[in-house]
C-alpha cells in the first residue's frame, strides 16, 4: 500500500504532530523546545500520512495556514487512514488551491501513485522539491527534499515515456496533438514522461493527409513514435485520376455482371429445353400441344446476344479505365470516386444497374 510522510507546519515551532499539538509546552525554555521540535520531526517521519496543514496563499501570516486549508488537509489525511483515496485525494487538491505547501503537494503525489497515474506523480514530486524551496525550517525542509527524492526514485524506474518525432522537417501549419492535447513544436524530438496505458498522437498539415497512431507503453518503457507525413499526391499514388476513368471502369464492371446475367439465363432455357427435347430440340420435341419451343429459344437468342453485346462493351470500358489510370498526370491529388454496381435478373431479360458519387 502507498504510504506518505507526516511533517510539522511551515513553522517549526508551530510543530502540529499529533503527540506535540497535545504536549504542554509552557514549562520547556527555548532551547529545550527547539530540541523538542528535531525530536518529533524524527518521530513525524515514520509516521503514516502527512500531518501538517498546508500553508495558506491568503492567510495574515506566511507561517499560518488558511483554516479551511486545514480543516481540508486534515479531512483528508482522515480519510486516507480509513482506506478512501478517491475522496481523500479530492480533499488534498482543494486544500492545495487554497493553501500550496510542499506537505499537501506530497500527499497529492501519493495519490497519482496510488492511481497509477505515473507521469502525475512524478510531475507532482518535481514540482514538490521546487515549492519546498520557501519553506521555513531547515531540518523540515530537508526532510519535505528525503521524501521527493525517495517519491522520484520510487517511481523513475517505473515511469514510462515517449519521444514523439517527425520523419523529415516540419512542414508550415504542422499541428501536433498527444491524447487530444495540442504538443508544442519544439517538444518534438524530446523524451516525456507518460502514464502506463495507450496513447494517441495525431499530426495534420495543409497539404498532407492525416497522420494518426495508437500505441501501447509499458511501464519502463520508452517508445519512439515517427510522424511520417504523405502529401496529397503521395496518398493518391502520385496521380490524378480522371472522373472518366473511374465511371468507365464502374460501367465495365456493369456490363460484365450482366453479361454474365445473361449467359446464366441462356444456359438455363438451354437446360430446359435439353430435358423436356430429350437432348434435341430439332428432333426429340413433344408435339406443339404439350410444348412449343418457340419462345424459349427467341428467348435463348436474345439473351446470348445481348452476353455477347454487354461482354464486349464490358471489355471496352475496363480497357478504357486502364488506359485513364495509366496515362493519369502526376500533379494533385485524385478525387475520390464511389460507384456501385448490380446485377438484375427477370421473368423477361437481365441486366445491371450503376450508380455513384463523385
Amino acid at each position: 500500500m502507498i504510504r506518505s510522510v507526516s511533517f510539522e507546519p511551515r513553522d517549526p515551532a508551530a510543530l502540529s504532530c499529533t503527540d506535540v499539538a497535545r504536549s504542554p509546552r509552557k514549562t520547556r525554555s527555548a532551547g529545550a523546545r527547539r530540541a523538542r521540535v528535531g525530536s518529533v520531526l524524527l518521530a513525524c517521519l515514520g509516521a503514516s500520512f502527512v500531518a501538517a496543514p498546508p500553508r495558506a496563499a491568503q492567510a495574515q501570516s506566511a507561517s499560518v495556514p488558511d483554516p479551511a486549508a486545514a480543516a481540508l488537509f486534515q479531512a483528508g489525511r482522515d480519510l486516507l487512514d480509513r482506506g478512501n483515496w478517491k475522496e481523500g485525494c479530492a480533499k488534498f487538491e482543494a486544500s492545495m488551491i487554497l493553501y500550496p505547501a510542499a506537505s499537501t503537494l506530497l500527499n497529492i503525489a501519493r495519490c497519482y501513485e496510488h492511481e497509477g497515474k505515473l507521469a502525475l506523480a512524478w510531475s507532482a514530486y518535481q514540482r514538490a522539491i521546487v515549492l519546498n524551496r520557501e519553506t521555513q525550517g531547515e531540518e523540515r525542509k530537508r526532510a519535505l527534499e528525503d521524501v521527493a527524492q525517495k517519491g522520484l526514485a520510487k517511481i523513475e524506474p517505473r515511469l514510462p515515456r515517449i519521444k514523439i518525432a517527425i520523419n523529415g522537417s516540419a512542414p508550415p501549419g504542422l499541428r501536433v496533438t498527444h491524447n487530444g492535447k495540442d504538443v508544442p513544436i519544439a517538444l518534438l524530438g524530446t523524451v516525456i514522461p507518460v502514464d502506463p496505458g495507450q496513447q494517441s498522437i495525431s499530426a495534420d498539415a495543409p497539404g498532407y493527409e492525416p497522420f494518426t497512431q495508437t500505441v501501447e507503453v509499458a511501464e519502463g518503457k520508452v517508445l519512439d513514435v515517427v510522424i511520417a507525413l504523405r502529401t496529397d499526391e503521395e496518398a493518391a499514388g502520385g496521380r490524378r485520376i480522371p472522373i472518366w476513368a473511374w465511371a468507365a471502369g464502374g460501367a465495365g464492371v456493369a456490363l460484365l455482371a450482366g453479361a454474365a446475367a445473361f449467359r446464366i439465363d441462356q444456359a438455363y432455357i438451354e437446360g430446359k429445353q435439353s430435358g423436356i427435347c430429350d437432348g434435341d430440340v430439332q428432333k426429340n420435341c413433344p408435339p406443339l400441344a404439350f410444348y412449343d419451343p418457340a419462345p424459349d429459344n427467341t428467348r435463348k437468342n436474345r439473351s446470348n446476344a445481348l452476353f455477347i453485346g454487354l461482354g464486349i462493351g464490358g471489355v471496352a470500358a475496363l480497357s478504357a479505365a486502364v488506359v485513364g489510370f495509366v496515362t493519369a498526370p502526376k500533379t494533385g491529388a485524385s478525387r475520390t470516386a464511389k460507384l456501385t454496381t448490380w446485377p438484375w435478373v427477370g421473368p423477361d431479360g437481365a441486366g445491371a444497374g450503376i450508380g455513384g458519387r463523385f
